[in-house]
């Protein structure tokens, strides 16, 4: 299913681990809503106007994936409201400023565990925090 120009549903239903145990990580019909509240609101503008590509490594997980990769049990990744991205050509840092100035988002966190770096960013179409948080594997800090 096309989103956008930019973006199809499978790129938040792609795992490399859900692959590797062979899960099934299909989004469900009643959350897709998320996923386009989530790409309409965050992704979409973020790729419009930087304008390079936007890769998602984390989208949706399904229960058994999110407990495969030590999600924890309220991970907005299991309703379809987060992903994980990297942009093409952007430091994290960039796009992590870009998306706190433009967007409105619930959850936005600086991610790096070991040598990997990450954005998670989260759209809540009931209520958005406007939390922006670094996570070094070990513990969250406000920033």
């Amino acid at each position: 299913m096309q989103l956008s120009q930019y973006f199809k549903l499978e790129e938040f239903e792609y795992s490399d681990t859900a692959r590797a145990y062979g899960i099934d990580n299909s989004i469900p019909a009643s959350l897709i809503p998320n996923i386009v509240r989530l790409h309409d609101n965050v992704l979409y503008p973020l790729r419009k106007l930087i304008g390079h590509p936007v890769v998602i490594t984390s989208g949706y997980r399904c229960p058994e994936l999110n407990n495969k990769v030590g999600g924890v049990a309220t991970s907005q990744h299991a309703n379809g409201q987060a992903a994980d991205i990297t942009v093409t050509g952007q430091s994290n840092m960039a796009v992590f400023n870009w998306i706190r100035k433009n967007c409105e988002f619930d959850q936005l966190i600086l991610e790096q565990v070991g040598g990997t770096q990450w954005v998670h960013v989260s759209y809540n179409f009931d209520h958005n925090r406007k939390q922006c948080l670094s996570y070094d594997g070990r513990s969250y800090k406000s920033i």
